[in-house]
């Protein structure tokens, strides 16, 4: 007799809990009660069997941790976390991929900030003066905005084509929704 489920990573009960907890939650983040050493651990093994991805969150967001930086650090379930508990992702276009970006969601609609996602998202990207003429700012506080959007996990390029002002693109684009 075949065990149809071979492929299925074998889970403890305590890592079964916590996958089936966030796969609850419409983030689909971990919400930890216990700071014991075996829920580290316990965290430290689905990390590994990419079952849950670390991700930079909001303030507000469940974490359970900070990076270097202070930032705090949640934990979402995956595609394959889903899939190890036998529920279903209700996300389209979930990845699965390790750290990710922030969701475009986390940028609240009709900000300055917003305008200049939409702005570095357009195919052809925006020139310094584009984000300075939509936002109203100086250049040193565009360019700290841009800096900004690094730290919080957007990936931008820059090119300057030669004779034509340097234009600043969302290399790729922060997911909808973090793996």
């Amino acid at each position: 007799m075949s065990n149809v489920n071979s492929s299925a990573p074998k889970l403890t009960d305590a890592q079964l809990v916590l996958l089936s907890a966030a796969s609850q939650r419409e983030d689909s983040l971990v919400v930890l009660t216990d700071a014991h050493p075996s829920v580290a651990r316990t965290i430290a093994a689905l990390l590994r069997k990419e079952l849950l991805a670390e991700l930079v969150v909001q303030r507000r967001q469940p974490h359970w941790r900070q990076d270097e930086n202070g930032k705090p650090i949640g934990l979402k379930l995956t595609k394959n976390g889903y899939a190890a508990i036998g529920a279903e992702c209700e996300e389209q276009g979930e990845g699965d991929t390790g750290p990710s970006s922030p969701a475009i969601e986390a940028v609240r609609a009709g900000t300055k900030q917003a305008a200049v996602i939409d702005l570095l998202a357009r195919p052809s990207g925006a020139t310094l003066s584009d984000l300075i003429d939509a936002t109203g700012w100086l250049p040193h506080t565009t360019r700290a905005v841009l800096s900004g959007l690094r730290k919080k996990g957007f990936e931008l390029a820059s090119d300057k084509p030669d004779g034509c002002e340097r234009r600043y693109s969302i290399a790729r684009p922060a997911q909808q929704s973090a793996a």
